[in-house]
């Protein structure tokens, strides 16, 4: 100890202790930095230390190797200038969130650029190193390799959008069923979107219980298919069966399920299938015999076939993926079909290869839908029309991939032409009511002539006619009638085979509908010299029928009867109730038919011979009664005896409701009917000059009323506007307009919408008549007019207003 100095004061005594440990916390910083060293060089990872402003400080020998860098290259870079252009942005946002410290380190995965360009993806991870003070000195990295997981990836996720494509554009859904080894457990890890609309259920609601599914299944249905599954279980043999769901939205459907089953490792079993909806297919089914070998094939395999096209190599491009299907449409195996592309469009016609081509070019061109319709001879299977549909998208590499289906509409094509043909004999069969309109017209309006005059001519108190010239003017009026009776048969006809005549079915009296038709008849037996025995009909007996029909049946029967008996001969009618139907026969006295007249009879316009005898005939009444009698659910027979006579007999409906009462006949109208003392304007809108002057002398049976006549559309609206009339008697075929727009011309003025509207037309199909009451004319008298009816008709609607 240096002299002067007591101990314990002053200096330590010795520093030898203090040295020691010093050396001795210096040895074990030197280990521990040869141990750092040691595993930074040697570490399998790539490590690196940057400053702050991102200089590389050091690099591991891992780094050198992967970056394709020596050390002294890269510690004269920043980490900026070895990471992709892509990746800088997200990497240095991470690095300011960990200098800012609202992070505390942070896990990226980013590329680096190798020394040769190429780009290595990594998996980084960062932190920060601190100085005593606890500020921020340098940034710690750890960087792996994983180039090859993100190539996994990648092909992963192609074959996750190449089963999403196939899945979307399905007709149905794909499934993956998963049962545990004790069969307790049923769960379905995989179901496409297709599961919505075929069991209106969401996917991950069967993701790990498909109880869901089962419920959705018909109830008598869902023990079988649980046997199926079980004994699927146990062979390993594939489900192909079809059965109905429930479904809350759409009711009941019909599903076909086509499943593989395979055996895990742990004794569980997977199936892989898909559902689809034949709904349709079974109710056109039945229907369809000659397509029965086709069902049959369609419910053995995925209706249809699906595919994923890709454009190259131009220019056909290649099928990668081609369903079952192709074999039921082609004839071709999947291997065969993706194998070389031409092989299925050898089944193709040759024009519409060409056409699909230029079609399917244009589509990949623009990466839009396509759809197109060809034609295929298919061995086995003779020519079938195929629809092509498909959509673009791109894959992970940008490139255009096309997922499609096709589908057999051989029959939809076939439906399309017979559509066709409906319409074509659609618009023939309206050509030719408009032609029997337009005949109808033409011929009335000049009967309305004839019978007209010839009525007016029999009521002139002014100028009575004689006797002889009165039996003049009634053979005037019979071959007007005649005539009239002619064309009324002929549009009837018409009607019924065009299926347009209207019915109208109710409960009728027998004895009063009989007692109506022999009323009609009186005047030609009478001038026949027949006898037409009163009716032995039991007035409680009913039928139900169509009255106006039924009176035509009776009165054409009746009148034949007449027309083809013997002079002084009779016609009885007879009925009786047999069961649940009145039997009505007609028998006459006359010639008789022979065995072949009586297999021609009911032939239209065969007279049977009768032409060469002068009685009037057109060879249809028969005929029209055969089809009136059956659209009333009733049969007509006949049967007759040479030089005995003829027996028709009917077999209609009987009725147990009493007919309604009969409505009570209006008053005859007379030219001195006191209706006619009230004042009033007529306007009657017509171009014909003669019905004209015909309505103008029927009018002077009617002092009181002044007739206003306007000859086209144009001038009745003038007129009514001018004079305001208080009935308008309206032609529906004026020359500038028709009956219906002068009447929606009227209609918009509230001073003419008011006016009383009658009809007076030679056309009397009923559809116009209908359509004219509807559209609210008072009435609609046909040409060739009746008088009285006409003045009866006018006297109730101007007594009305």
């Amino acid at each position: 100890m240096p002299e002067g100095i007591p101990p314990g004061t002053g200096a330590p005594q010795s520093a030898a202790p203090d040295l020691q440990t010093l050396q001795d916390e210096l040895a074990r910083i030197r280990l521990r930095e040869e141990r750092y060293r040691a595993s930074f060089e040697l570490c399998p990872s790539c490590q690196a230390i940057a400053a702050l402003d991102g200089r590389l400080l050091d690099v591991n020998p891992r780094a050198c190797e992967l970056l394709g860098y020596t050390r002294e290259e890269l510690l004269k870079l920043r980490f900026h200038d070895i990471t992709h252009p892509d990746d800088l942005a997200s990497d240095l946002g991470h690095a300011a969130d960990l200098l800012a410290g609202r992070i505390e380190r942070y896990r990226i995965e980013k590329r680096y650029l190798h020394r040769d360009g190429h780009a290595i993806w990594c998996e980084l991870s960062v932190a920060l190193s601190r100085a005593p003070d606890g500020r921020p000195a340098e940034m710690v990295g750890v960087f792996d390799d994983i180039t090859e997981r993100k190539r996994v990836e990648a092909e992963l996720i192609s074959r996750d959008e190449l089963l999403a494509g196939v899945s979307r554009h399905t007709p149905g859904a794909l499934l993956v069923v998963h049962m545990s080894a004790d069969g307790q457990k049923r769960c379905a890890p995989y179901a496409s979107e297709g599961l919505r609309e075929l069991y209106e259920l969401d996917p991950q609601d069967v993701r790990h219980d498909t109880s869901p599914l089962a419920a959705r299944v018909h109830p008598e249905d869902l023990p079988r298919l649980a046997e199926v599954y079980q004994r699927s279980a146990v062979t390993l043999k594939s489900i192909d069966m079809e059965h109905r769901v429930i479904l809350p939205a759409r009711g009941q459907r019909w599903i076909r399920m086509h499943s593989a089953p395979q055996r895990g490792a742990d004794g569980s079993t997977t199936w892989y299938g898909y559902s689809t909806d034949i709904t349709e297919r079974k109710q056109i089914e039945a229907r369809i015999v000659e397509s029965e070998a086709w069902l049959s094939g369609l419910s053995r395999n995925l209706p249809g076939m699906f595919f994923v096209f890709r454009p190259e190599p131009i220019p056909d491009g290649h099928f990668e993926y081609v369903s079952e299907g192709v074999q039921e449409l082609f004839g071709l195996t999947p291997e065969e079909a993706t194998g070389d592309i031409r092989r299925l469009y050898a089944r193709i016609n040759r024009d519409d290869v060409a056409a699909h081509a230029q079609v399917r070019d244009t589509a990949v061109a623009q990466k839009g839908r396509l759809h197109f319709e060809a034609r295929a001879d298919v061995p086995g299977k003779g020519l079938r029309w195929y629809s092509i549909d498909s959509v673009a998208e791109m894959d992970a590499q940008g490139q255009q991939v096309r997922y499609g289906y096709i589908a057999d509409i051989t029959e939809r094509k076939l439906y399309a032409d017979a559509k066709v043909a409906a319409e074509t004999a659609q618009r023939a069969s309206q050509a030719k009511s408009e032609f029997l309109s337009r005949m109808s017209h033409e011929l009335r309006t000049p009967l309305n002539a004839v019978i007209g005059f010839a009525q007016l001519l029999k009521m002139d108190a002014h100028t009575p006619l004689g006797d002889e010239q009165l039996g003049r003017v009634g053979m005037i009026e019979r071959a007007g009638a005649h005539l009239l009776a002619v064309i009324g048969d002929v549009l009837d006809l018409s009607r019924i085979e065009a299926g347009s005549l209207p019915l109208s079915m109710e409960p009728l009296q027998l004895a009063q509908v009989v007692d109506d038709a022999r009323i009609m008849t009186d005047e030609a037996a009478r001038r026949a010299h027949v006898r037409l025995v009163p009716p032995a009909v039991d007035p409680a007996l009913h039928v139900h029928a169509d009255r106006i029909r039924l009176r035509q049946v009776l009165v054409n029967l009746l009148s034949n009867a007449v027309k083809y008996n013997r002079h002084g001969g009779e016609v009885r009618v007879q009925a009786q109730r047999e069961g649940g139907e009145i039997t009505i026969s007609v028998t006459d006295t006359g010639l008789g038919l022979s065995t072949e007249q009586i297999e021609h009879l009911f032939e239209p316009f065969n007279r049977l011979g009768a032409e060469d005898t002068g009685i009037e005939g057109t060879g249809i009444g028969l005929v029209i009664v055969r089809r009136l009698v059956e659209l009333m659910k009733g049969r007509i027979s006949v049967s007759s005896q040479h030089k005995v006579g003829t027996v028709f007999t009917l077999k209609l409906p009987a009725s147990e409701e009493p007919a309604p009462a009969p409505a009570p006949s209006s008053q005859t109208t007379t030219p001195e009917s006191s209706k006619t003392m009230r004042t009033a304007t007529v306007l009657y809108a017509e171009d014909n000059d003669v019905n004209v002057l015909l309505v103008r002398q029927i009018l002077e049976l009617r002092p009181a009323w002044k007739l206003v006549v306007a000859n086209s559309g144009e001038q009745a609206l003038q007129t009514v506007r001018n004079e305001r009339p208080d009935l308008l008697l309206l032609d529906m075929h004026l020359g500038d307009m028709t009956g219906f727009e002068l009447a929606e011309e009227l209609d918009k003025d509230p001073a003419t919408s008011g006016i009383v509207r009658v009809a007076l037309s030679a056309d009397a199909m009923p559809d116009r008549i209908h359509a004219a009451r509807a559209r609210g004319f008072a009435a609609y008298l046909t040409k060739p007019l009746d008088v009285m009816a006409l003045l009866r008709c006018l006297d109730e609607q101007l007594a009305n207003g």
